[in-house]
C-alpha cells in the first residue's frame, strides 16, 4: 500500500513538474519567436542575399556566388575601413575603457559622497546616445565651437578637430567617457563591491601596497567583468555606425569611414543592396570569430 502511493506521489511531481515546463516555454515562446523572427531571420536573409545581384523586380536576382566577397576584398575603400574600426578600437582602449575601472577603484574607496559621485557620473549615461553627440560635435566645430573658445581664453591657437585627419579620433572618441563612462563606471563598482573585504584586510597585514593590491585582489576579483567589457568594447568598435555618421559622416576625406558606414552608403546611395549585405556580412562574421576567439583565449589564462 505504501508502495503505490508512492508511486502515485511520484507520478504526480513528474505532471506537476512536466506541467510548470510547459509553462515555462508558453511564457518564453513570444520572446523567442521574436527574437528568431527580427534578429536571426533578417542575419540569414542577408547571408541569402550576399550571393545574389539583387533585382528589386524579381527577387532575389542573379545569382553570382561568391563574386561580393571577391569584390569586397578587393575594395580599397571597404578594406581601408577596416583599419579605421582598428583605431576605433585603440582609441577606445585607451581612452574608455581603463578611465571608468579606475573612476570606480576611486569612488569604491571614497568613504563619504560615494552615492552623489556614483549619480553624479551616471546621469550623463542616461542621455540619448545620438543628442550627445550632436551636443559634442558642435563642442569640436572650429568656427563657433566651445572648443576653440577655451583654447582662445588658454591663449592656445584654434584647431580644426573634427576637420583635422590627426584630431577627428581622438574628438570622436572622447565623449564616449560621458556617454559610456558613467554605465561603465557603474557596473565597475558594482563589481568592486562584491570583493570580499576581508582579502584587502589580509593583504595589507602582509605589507602589500596599495598598486599590490590592485593587482593581485582587485582586477583578478573583477576578472570576469572586465573581460566581459572587454568582448562589448571589440563587439562596439567593429559595429560602430551611428556616432561617426552624426558626428563626421565618415569624413574628413572618408578617413573615419567604418566597415558598416561604407556597407551603408553603398546601401543608401547606389542602392547595390547585395553588396551591403555581403560586407555586414564580412563584418558579422569577423565581430564572432573575434569574440570566439577572445572568450577562448581568455578561458585558456585562467
Amino acid at each position: 500500500m505504501n508502495e503505490i502511493k508512492l508511486r502515485s506521489s511520484r507520478t504526480k511531481k513528474i505532471k506537476l513538474g512536466v506541467r510548470k515546463d510547459i509553462a515555462g516555454l508558453l511564457l518564453l515562446l513570444p520572446a523567442v519567436a521574436s527574437l528568431i523572427l527580427f534578429k536571426y531571420v533578417p542575419v540569414l536573409l542577408g547571408v541569402f542575399e550576399s550571393f545574389f545581384k539583387i533585382d528589386i523586380v524579381n527577387l532575389p536576382g542573379k545569382f553570382i556566388g561568391i563574386d561580393n566577397y571577391i569584390r569586397a576584398f578587393t575594395d580599397k575603400q571597404f578594406m581601408g575601413s577596416i583599419l579605421h574600426n582598428i583605431k576605433f578600437f585603440v582609441y577606445g582602449l585607451v581612452m574608455n575603457f581603463w578611465v571608468p575601472i579606475v573612476l570606480a577603484m576611486l569612488v569604491d574607496e571614497t568613504r563619504k559622497g560615494k552615492t552623489m559621485f556614483r549619480l553624479g557620473y551616471f546621469i550623463p549615461a542616461c542621455t540619448p546616445a545620438i543628442a550627445m553627440q550632436v551636443l559634442w560635435k558642435y563642442f569640436w566645430q572650429p568656427d563657433y565651437g566651445l572648443a576653440n573658445f577655451i583654447m582662445g581664453k588658454l591663449g592656445i591657437a584654434p584647431q580644426l578637430w573634427l576637420n583635422d585627419p590627426h584630431l577627428v579620433y581622438f574628438c570622436m572618441t572622447f565623449p564616449g567617457l560621458v556617454v559610456c563612462g558613467g554605465m561603465n563606471m557603474v557596473i565597475y563598482l558594482a563589481a568592486l563591491q562584491d570583493v570580499p573585504r576581508e582579502h584587502y584586510e589580509a593583504a595589507i597585514i602582509d605589507g602589500a601596497s596599495i598598486f599590490q593590491r590592485i593587482r593581485y585582489v582587485t582586477l583578478p576579483s573583477i576578472k570576469n567583468i572586465v573581460v566581459l567589457m572587454l568582448t562589448l568594447s571589440i563587439i562596439g568598435s567593429l559595429n560602430s555606425m551611428e556616432n561617426v555618421l552624426v558626428m563626421t559622416g565618415g569624413g574628413p576625406s572618408n578617413s573615419t569611414q567604418t566597415m558598416y558606414l561604407y556597407a551603408y552608403q553603398v546601401g543608401v546611395n547606389t542602392m547595390d543592396y547585395s553588396y551591403a549585405m555581403t560586407m555586414c556580412t564580412i563584418v558579422f562574421v569577423i565581430t564572432m570569430v573575434l569574440t570566439i576567439v577572445f572568450n577562448k583565449v581568455t578561458k585558456a589564462n585562467d
